[in-house]
């Protein structure tokens, strides 16, 4: 539980500090990199991207939207057919979680691929290397 809220700041964190300068798919980077660096299982992985990635997106999508008093969203949401809003802001949020999820599961799985522990036999890429 502590590595998972840990790994849920780290996201939204690393996050904020670079959205700015790289691109908006930077996050799948930067969830794999915290899946690979905390240990915990491939769920806790997924739920931590999830959970950061989700964070992250609505958190900047809101900071946006009552930046401008929600004209931009309102303009936005008459091009899709009269969406409101807090849903677009919503279906920001639902993207940046699906993206952070799949980065962090993605980080998490390779590193079970290269990595091994110890008393562990080696997987098919690893005995293939020797």
């Amino acid at each position: 539980m502590k590595n998972t809220l840990l790994a849920i700041l780290l996201i939204f964190i690393l996050g904020n500090l670079c959205h700015l300068g790289l691109p908006w798919w930077s996050l799948a980077f930067i969830a794999a990199g915290i899946g690979w660096t905390i240990s915990q299982s491939a769920s806790a992985a997924f739920f931590a991207g999830l959970s950061g990635g989700f964070l992250l997106w609505y958190s900047n999508a809101w900071y946006a939207d009552s930046a401008n008093g929600g004209l931009l969203s309102a303009k936005v949401g008459q091009l899709f057919m009269g969406v409101q809003g807090g849903q677009l802001m919503l279906a920001s949020g639902l993207l940046g979680a699906l993206i952070g999820a799949l980065g962090a599961l993605t980080g998490r799985w390779a590193k079970e691929i290269f990595v091994s522990p110890k008393g562990r036999r080696r997987n098919y890429l690893q005995e293939r290397r020797r």
